[in-house]
Parts: C-alpha cells; sequence; structure tokens
C-alpha cells in the first residue's frame, strides 16, 4: 500500500476555548469545530478571539463525530477584539452592544442562539462575548451534561448572575 499524504482544507477559525493543556477549540463560520493543540497554541501565541486561519485534516475516528476537524498548521490573521476596536462604522449597533441588548431582552442564551438571533457567525459571537465577560459587562455558565466531561456542553451567557437564578415564585 502507498503512503499517499494527505492534503489540508484551509478554513478560518475564531478560537473559542483554550484547555488547561493549551490546546485549544476553535469553529468555523459552519459553526464546525477545529482542534489546535499546544504546540501550535504556544508557537503561534494563540488566544480566545483570534481568527486563524488553519489547515486542517479530519480529526481521529473516535473524536470526528465531536470535533470533526484537527489543525496541522495555523497563521494568526488577526483578532475579533482589534475588528471590534478599530470599527469606524457609526451607522450599525457595535456586535458587542447588540450581544447585550439580545440577553437584557431574552434573558440567558446559548452562544449559537446568539448568532443565530443576531445573524453573525456563532464563533464570532463566542469571542465577543468571552471579550465582554473578561470585561465583567455579562455573566457566564458552562453547562455540562454529564459528570465525566472535562469540556461543557454549552456556553449560556446573561447580562449578569442573577438572569440564571429566576425564582418562579418570587413577583416581579
Amino acid at each position: 500500500m502507498q503512503n499517499e499524504a494527505i492534503t489540508p482544507l484551509v478554513k478560518e477559525v475564531y478560537v473559542l476555548d483554550v484547555t488547561l493543556s493549551n490546546s485549544a477549540f476553535a469553529t468555523t463560520a459552519d459553526n464546525e469545530s477545529v482542534f489546535i493543540n499546544s504546540r501550535i497554541m504556544e508557537a503561534l501565541k494563540i488566544q480566545p478571539g483570534d481568527k486563524v486561519k488553519a489547515y486542517v485534516v479530519a480529526n481521529y475516528s473516535d473524536k470526528q463525530d465531536r470535533v470533526p476537524w484537527r489543525a496541522v498548521r495555523c497563521e494568526v490573521v488577526g483578532s475579533v477584539f482589534a475588528d471590534v476596536e478599530t470599527k469606524v462604522e457609526v451607522t450599525e449597533k457595535d456586535l458587542g452592544l447588540r450581544i447585550i441588548d439580545a440577553l437584557e431582552e431574552h434573558g440567558p442564551l446559548r452562544t449559537a442562539t446568539l448568532g443565530r438571533l443576531l445573524n453573525s457567525n456563532s464563533g464570532e459571537i463566542g469571542s465577543l462575548c468571552l471579550g465582554l465577560f473578561a470585561e465583567g459587562k455579562i455573566a457566564l455558565a458552562d453547562v455540562f451534561s454529564e459528570p465525566s466531561q472535562k469540556r461543557s456542553s454549552h456556553r449560556v451567557w446573561a447580562v449578569n448572575i442573577n438572569e440564571f437564578d429566576v425564582d418562579p415564585f418570587e413577583e416581579e
């Protein structure tokens, strides 16, 4: 059997989560997950919110159902945060403010739901939410579907921590 070279696909991804071991999970515009190993992360000093040109191959078969791609090479092309800071259009409301408005209007929402509601890429939404959380402007809850999980199944965002504890017996 011949050894055939695998040609990586090029995908633009947004880095969402960095693990304790400094590997990361990113997402494409089509909401596909991409794993980036710690060697690449450390060599390029990739941070949450970075936009990355990832050269990807199919992930290992035992992991493909959750994370279909793994990066074999990356190039940092920017940051969601840099785009927000240099945005000069005054006509459209800043996406970060739209996120906060949506959370105020609808209550706690998952990243994907915010993306659909705001007609935006969930990778960009997730990165912006991380930035808003780091600035203390919104609250974050990680939801796990089973105790053995190392990573949360969902991230839920709210304007403040009290939004996660709605008491049905409490009068407004």
